[in-house]
């Protein structure tokens, strides 16, 4: 939906967790959607101008820091945030750190209180309930904490599952269910629905991710309006305070490289990394003098699980609602008090302990080892529920290649003729058993559907073509030499 926001209005987002709405200042006026597709098919063709430092981003992170999207002038809201009439933003202040030291059965009790508050506040008035469930603790935590609450609900609810049917995921998230008396529901993980994801990503999601994450996300097509989804993601981030499989203590906010991969054009300039930092620090707005490990976690929350988790997950606001669970107020303001020391993977097995015994003896999908020490003996089951690599390389490559190696993408005046044969060549010499090279391949194919279905138009950069001859030379690529001249022929 696209709305004029006029001067006496005003749009705020929560401190996290919630939808990040689209706008943009066009013709004096701000202009707000829901998603990329709405809010770029209303800006003229010759205004549709890609923007470099979100490609540069995206190839870097996976993800577009900041508020940037694949178009110049089109930003996404932050969290914490008031956007006016006048198209001016406000950032409020972020929810605030401390370093509290406490036990993790206080931890896990007082969560366990406060996911029950914000679960039941959450579903109330809601007839159907979708349960995103995999063999995860997060959603597990959650399918616990609801079985708990239950008899206060007036709420059927269903639990969701995608992937390969032996696939630990699904098989372990049918096993919950069944033990509540839940419906459940499993989404086949193909290829066709690799492909078909990698086209909304494009289209739909304007390529700010790689498209294969919206996962089974299309089948809440078959939602009501008035139905409600319920995701865990935020779980490992606030309840263990890991990220990316890294505990908080172990990261660092790693210095940019402005071409680490050699994909975009050498004629960029270097002062489209500081745009990047820029867009990055956004994510600490508002602190004052916050230790490493308190920017690290904005940087991180606002960034990565803002742009990245986040946004694939908002496709199922097209036909329902979606409640983002652990992050309510309340339970980011408790866990944010303790100090990350104490935020591990024991106060999860505490608290599924508290919650249900079965929980906490059934193995964890990304080992294979439950909380308890129980350890999973049928070794048949997959350990990945999909392989969406091998189905790039495979079955999907005949309709990449086009993509990756279109006239119309290097015209975008970005990305670096050669080197793209470079790495197309070490992609197919890969193992297949890892996504390597692939995502990237996949976000630049997303990014040139991008461009063929907007008719996006390229940046301002030029590209001299004497500079990359005396770069080839200079780094004596000889050999690759007649792969280049038939690059830009």
């Amino acid at each position: 939906m696209i709305h004029e926001l006029k001067a006496s209005e005003r749009i705020t987002t929560s401190a996290i967790g919630d939808f990040c709405p689209y706008w943009t200042i066009l013709d004096e006026k701000v202009m707000v959607a829901d998603t990329a597709e709405e809010i770029i098919s209303i800006f003229p063709e010759k205004k549709r101008i890609i923007d470099p430092v979100a490609v540069i981003g995206l190839l870097h992170f996976n993800y577009i820091p900041g508020n940037r999207t694949l178009i110049q002038g089109v930003q996404r809201m932050p969290w914490r945030a008031t956007l006016r009439g006048d198209g001016f933003i406000k950032r409020h202040a972020p929810i605030p750190h401390a370093n509290n030291y406490v036990g993790y059965r206080e931890i896990a009790q007082n969560l366990q209180e406060l996911l029950e508050e914000e679960l039941y506040n959450a579903i109330q008035g809601y007839r159907r309930v979708f349960l995103l469930l995999s063999g995860g603790l997060d959603s597990r935590i959650i399918a616990g904490v609801i079985k708990k609450i239950e008899p206060q609900l007036n709420a059927q609810i269903t639990c969701i599952s995608w992937g390969f049917l032996n696939s630990r995921d699904v098989v372990y998230a049918r096993k919950i269910a069944g033990w509540y008396n839940w419906g459940f529901f499993h989404i086949p993980y193909d290829c066709k629905l690799t492909w078909d994801n990698i086209k909304r990503g494009a289209v739909w999601g304007g390529s700010e991710v790689a498209g294969f994450n919206l996962h089974g996300l299309s089948w809440f097509r078959n939602a009501k309006p008035e139905d409600l989804v319920i995701s865990g993601s935020f779980g490992n981030s606030l309840g263990r305070a890991e990220y990316n499989h890294r505990h908080l203590n172990d990261i660092k906010i790693e210095a940019l490289s402005r071409n680490r991969m050699g994909l975009l054009h050498p004629s960029l300039p270097n002062g489209l990394v500081a745009l990047i930092e820029n867009d990055r620090q956004t994510a600490w707005e508002g602190t004052q003098r916050e230790p490493d490990w308190v920017l690290n976690e904005l940087n991180e929350q606002e960034n990565y699980l803002r742009r990245e988790l986040c946004h694939p997950k908002n496709y199922i606001r097209n036909f329902c609602n979606l409640y983002e669970a652990y992050t309510n107020n309340k339970v980011v303001s408790y866990i944010w008090s303790i100090s990350p020391e104490c935020r591990k993977k024991e106060v999860y097995y505490q608290l599924l302990k508290n919650l249900d015994s079965k929980l906490y003896s059934l193995p964890y999908a990304r080992t294979g080892v439950a909380p308890d020490g129980t350890r999973e003996l049928d070794l048949s089951l997959r350990v990945r529920y999909h392989e969406w690599w091998k189905w790039l390389r495979c079955e999907l490559r005949p309709r990449l290649e086009p993509l990756f190696f279109s006239s119309g993408l290097r015209k975008l005046n970005l990305f670096y003729g050669l080197n793209m044969h470079l790495i197309w060549k070490k992609w197919l010499k890969e193992p297949m058993n890892k996504p390597g090279w692939g995502l990237i391949i996949a976000e630049i194919c997303s990014i040139e559907l991008s461009r063929q279905h907007f008719n996006i138009q390229p940046c301002s950069i030029k590209i001299y073509r004497r500079d990359i001859i005396a770069d080839v030379f200079k780094r004596g690529l000889k050999k690759t030499r007649n792969c280049f001249l038939k690059t830009f022929k």
